[in-house]
């Protein structure tokens, strides 16, 4: 049996629209086997079925390596579902991985991050899942590629989990279908002064950088107490506060770790239920055999 670690992923880090990602330390662990019928376990009843993405992904994988067996999965998710942070992108790199393994490593990592993006669509979760790190991904219309990026080890990743979800369908129609040129060559430069800060470490490079024109004006409106959060956060530590992905995770990136007077204040004066957790960046999946 396998043990298999894949990592949540916080999508776009302000200007990187669905082209950048990272990969953080908290995980969806699989333990899997090779079985006679199909079996899920610990996993919640509404996912306990045929069109549960890892199945899904299971089979995906097994198409293509021509062989076609059925798996025992028992689920270990930490990362919470629908809330922005690539769960379905753990849990599609989780099957397509599941699959490999079982049937003597037939999928290579490049492999495997390509069937992931053709199922779950989000280049930049997919990546962050599959290699770790920090990752660009590169879509011309036919192919896809990613490409890891040094980021300093110094920063600390912070998520902002609430109690509701902003459902991604919802997080796409608020964007306009068209932009100004102003903003697309805005976000092209910060884009670029992004990446530089988080591989410098340049904090105040990370706070002119971290401005975006292309969804967080728009989205933001989905997250109640968005501006509150932002001001108050970024006063306690000095960083930057982000969405997460589509939402409705935010993401704050910072060197000093929020102080527990501030989520005191943020329990007190907000209207959802915020979980906050202070990560770090993954190196990507963890793969061991077990013995259960």
């Amino acid at each position: 049996m396998y043990r298999i670690k894949i990592p949540a992923s916080s999508a776009n880090l302000g200007p990187g629209f669905d082209c950048l990602g990272i990969a953080l330390d908290l995980y969806n662990t699989f333990d899997v086997e090779i079985a006679e019928t199909n079996l899920l376990e610990n996993t919640e009843e509404r996912f306990n079925n045929p069109d549960n993405l890892f199945l899904k992904a299971w089979r995906l994988g097994c198409d293509a390596i021509v062989q076609h067996d059925s798996v025992h999965v028992i689920f270990h998710t930490d990362i919470p579902a629908g809330r922005g942070l690539g769960t379905s992108a753990a849990l599609t790199a989780g099957g397509l991985y599941a699959a490999s393994l079982l049937h003597d490593h037939a999928l290579s990592k490049e492999d495997i991050f390509h069937l992931c993006v053709k199922a779950e669509g989000h280049p930049d979760n997919a990546a962050a899942a599959v290699y770790g790190g920090l990752c660009l991904c590169m879509d011309d219309g036919h192919t896809v590629q990613a490409r890891q990026l040094a980021c300093a080890e110094d920063w600390l990743f912070t998520v902002f989990i609430p109690d509701f979800e902003v459902h991604t369908e919802d997080a796409r129609k608020v964007l306009p279908e068209h932009y100004d040129r102003t903003d697309v060559i805005w976000n092209s430069v910060h884009l670029h002064a992004m990446i530089d800060a988080l591989e410098s470490g340049d904090l105040k490079q990370l706070h002119w950088a971290a401005h975006d024109r292309v969804h967080e004006p728009y989205r933001s409106r989905l997250i109640p107490d968005y501006d509150f959060l932002k001001k108050t956060v970024q006063q306690d530590t000095g960083g930057v506060f982000l969405i997460s992905g589509s939402g409705s995770t935010c993401l704050l990136i910072s060197r000093q770790p929020l102080s527990e007077a501030v989520k005191e204040t943020i329990r007190r004066n907000t209207n959802a239920q915020w979980t906050i957790r202070q990560l770090q960046k993954s190196a990507g999946p963890v793969i061991e055999r077990i013995t259960l």
